[in-house]
């Protein structure tokens, strides 16, 4: 626990904040690393589909270890209010989406597919179970960076333009993966908007975590609909 420690003698601010920013870059890295050797490992084609819930403890035992090392941050977070309806509300989302509407999605034509396309293009709904904890461990960095830019005194506004920046130039790594110029786009584009409301919806909002949680999640709801639709054979 020496991070937590060197954090409580006393490092002026701008030092802490270098550390917490370099903890989250390394935790995210580390966990992208971790799911492509643990997909090589186990010769997965698909690693959340193929192993969903090797994956959904994989990003929970992330999530364990995020929590401590950055409590001295979540200490100081005062949402305005959280309830149990808004936290329903999203769980009948994913419910509805995963049960109701992904199975009768249009068919994707492979023909049509890019020729190393996403594993999200194959989903299905035991792929959103390993999903779902990946976008929890997300939140929980997402939430500690906006704690550490907001320990700085900025207004929300400059807090949105940086947040949206870096998720935005973050994303657009995506195109060394080989994916397509317009997966990067729209993945981006996506990011950088959700980058300028995070602070807002965490900070100021009623319910904001949960907000935050089900906007991240309903992304991947809408970009699989639109796939679907978009790739499918004319009827």
């Amino acid at each position: 626990m020496a991070y937590v420690t060197s954090y409580s003698v006393g490092n002026p601010p701008i030092r802490r904040a270098i550390l917490d920013i370099a903890v989250i870059a390394a935790l995210w890295s580390l966990s992208s690393v971790g799911y492509y050797a643990i997909r090589d490992q186990l010769g997965l084609a698909n690693g959340y589909r193929d192993a969903p819930f090797v994956y959904a403890v994989y990003y929970l035992g992330f999530t364990m270890v995020a929590v401590p090392l950055f409590r001295h941050r979540l200490r100081t977070w005062h949402p305005p209010a959280h309830g149990v309806l808004p936290i329903i509300a999203v769980v009948g989302m994913i419910v509805a989406f995963t049960v109701g509407i992904l199975p009768v999605l249009p068919e994707i034509d492979l023909s049509l597919a890019p020729r190393n396309p996403p594993e999200f293009m194959f989903a299905d709904a035991m792929y959103y179970v390993a999903k779902s904890f990946e976008i929890l461990f997300q939140q929980l960095l997402i939430l500690t960076l906006v704690l550490v830019f907001h320990s700085f005194g900025w207004r929300m506004l400059r807090i949105g333009i940086v947040t949206a920046a870096l998720f935005g130039l973050f994303h657009l790594s995506l195109v060394f993966n080989g994916a397509t110029s317009f997966y990067v786009a729209r993945f981006t584009i996506a990011a950088t908007c959700f980058g300028a409301v995070v602070p807002s919806l965490i900070l100021a909002t009623r319910n904001g975590a949960t907000l935050s949680f089900g906007l991240h999640w309903g992304f991947y709801v809408a970009d699989n609909i639109f796939t679907h639709f978009m790739l499918s054979s004319p009827s």
